[in-house]
């Protein structure tokens, strides 16, 4: 089930009065979300409710295991069971994602041998969500090992906290310590939070609608399914359209998110800030995909020793993370290769950081943070050729197209351009002037709020497109 779609438009509204309508009966409430959940997911693919069940009820009897063994002083056996966790969770991750990665990488290899070796395709279908579920369930067992956090004893709530519809499919990845305390007390609802959930959605349905569905059919879709029809120039713009179109759909969903989370009750944490006002590729990722940075952060960067050790074992730590933020996004060397990308301009951002400018930052002039802002993108936008090319023939045609330096702008309308031109616009708005706007709508009366989120949502509507585009995280 979609955001963006007739069903979701139908099927929260009743979630939304059945919820409240049992918020004095928690137990009740807690389970009814549950099932709504379960159904969510189900909308998509029926048959792969299971694998979340069983990462849920893996996790939920590993924490439990581990408690007790912490309690009979056996750290061995609560270790054990941690690795069980981690085996069982990551072991679906892996058959179901990277299967066939694998499998194509090793026919590859033996074909370098001179092995006469086919590469065929397994009829292995990707569950929706499940990068998302099993990094959010592991954590808690992560968590819950490293005594940070107390042990969950309601299954009701484990399941509901693993499964909760408003971020299960693409996030943000939320910690067992953020929502678990929440789901234990009542729920409480302001006309503050309304008018800020109202928002949230209403912002997410023109990102997602308005901009990102825009330029991807207009413009993204054109240049990369032919890119040798377009000149460099044209290339160019289609992948500026692209680095907007991947911002706006996924932070759309990230807003519809938090703000149908906060109509139910409850806060997820922001996963976006800004990323294309970052001045280097470090401060890109402090802002990009919030969630999935921290979680590999602390559960693979810091255990790995971060930058407590040598220069030579930081840089080691930085290109193993990020590789795997490359393949965690898609099972294909395309994905490496981008990982590897980012994992050297942060490895050269440090280094420039320790050794040339010192480790104290020195205030920068204007001209400064407008020429790291130029570069940090540029890079960001260069790095996407191969986080969307599905092939690398694909990503060196673009490249090539690119350095042919050909001009021509055919493929380009005065709309397209008010389209392209005005997200970056609306990116790179001074937050206050989005803040105050935010505050000034959450003032509002309720029958207002309700009257100018109905306006809003009409016409998005009436925009777009026939059937509702599904968001391109869906995928990853």
């Amino acid at each position: 089930m979609l955001f963006n779609s007739l069903e979701f438009a139908l099927f929260f509204p009743l979630v939304f009065v059945f919820s409240w309508a049992l918020a004095k009966a928690h137990v009740l409430r807690l389970g009814m979300l549950l099932m709504a959940s379960y159904a969510f997911y189900a909308c998509s693919t029926p048959l792969f409710l299971l694998l979340l069940v069983a990462s849920s009820a893996t996790d939920f009897l590993a924490g439990h295991a581990m408690a007790r063994a912490e309690r009979s002083g056996q750290q061995h056996t609560k270790k054990l069971w941690l690795i069980f966790s981690l085996t069982i969770n990551l072991g679906l991750l892996s058959v179901f994602k990277y299967t066939n990665f694998f499998y194509g990488s090793a026919v590859q290899v033996l074909s370098l041998f001179g092995f006469d070796a086919t590469f065929e395709p397994l009829a292995i279908a990707l569950p929706v969500g499940i990068s998302f579920f099993t990094f959010q369930s592991m954590s808690y067992s992560i968590d819950l090992y490293r005594g940070r956090i107390e042990l969950e004893r309601s299954w009701l709530r484990f399941f509901l906290f693993v499964g909760f519809f408003p971020q299960l499919v693409a996030g943000p990845i939320v910690r067992a310590a953020d929502f678990l305390p929440q789901l234990h007390r009542l729920p409480a609802l302001s006309r503050q939070q309304v008018g800020r959930a109202l928002n949230l959605i209403s912002i997410g349905l023109f990102k997602k609608i308005i901009i990102a569905d825009a330029l991807g059919i207009n413009l993204v879709d054109r240049v990369f399914d032919a890119p040798s029809r377009y000149s460099s120039l044209e290339l160019l713009v289609g992948l500026y359209g692209y680095t907007m179109q991947v911002y706006m759909d996924f932070s759309a969903y990230s807003d519809i998110a938090l703000g149908s989370a906060l109509l139910l009750g409850y806060r997820l944490p922001d996963n976006f800030d800004r990323p294309y006002l970052a001045t280097s590729v470090t401060d890109f990722w402090r802002r990009w995909h919030l969630t999935l940075g921290s979680w590999l952060r602390d559960y693979l960067y810091y255990p790995l020793g971060g930058s407590r050790s040598s220069d030579l074992q930081t840089y080691r730590n930085l290109f193993i993370t990020f590789l795997l933020i490359g393949l965690w996004h898609g099972a294909d060397w395309t994905f490496v290769v981008y990982g590897a990308l980012h994992a050297s301009a942060m490895c050269l951002n440090r280094f420039l950081r320790v050794n040339v400018r010192g480790r104290k930052e020195h205030p920068l002039s204007l001209w400064g943070i407008a020429w790291r802002i130029f570069a940090t993108l540029h890079f960001v936008v260069l790095a996407r050729i191969f986080f969307r090319s599905q092939t690398f023939p694909q990503a060196w045609e673009i490249i090539r197209g690119l350095a042919a330096g050909t001009m021509g702008f055919s493929l380009m309308t005065l709309p397209l351009w008010a389209l392209l031109l005005g997200s970056y616009a609306i990116h790179w708005t001074p937050r206050k002037l989005v803040d105050g706007s935010m505050r000034g709508l959450e003032r509002l009366p309720a029958p207002l709020q309700g009257a100018t989120f109905g306006a809003a949502v009409l016409w998005i509507a009436k925009r777009a497109s026939a059937r509702a585009v599904p968001f391109m995280y869906f995928r990853f």
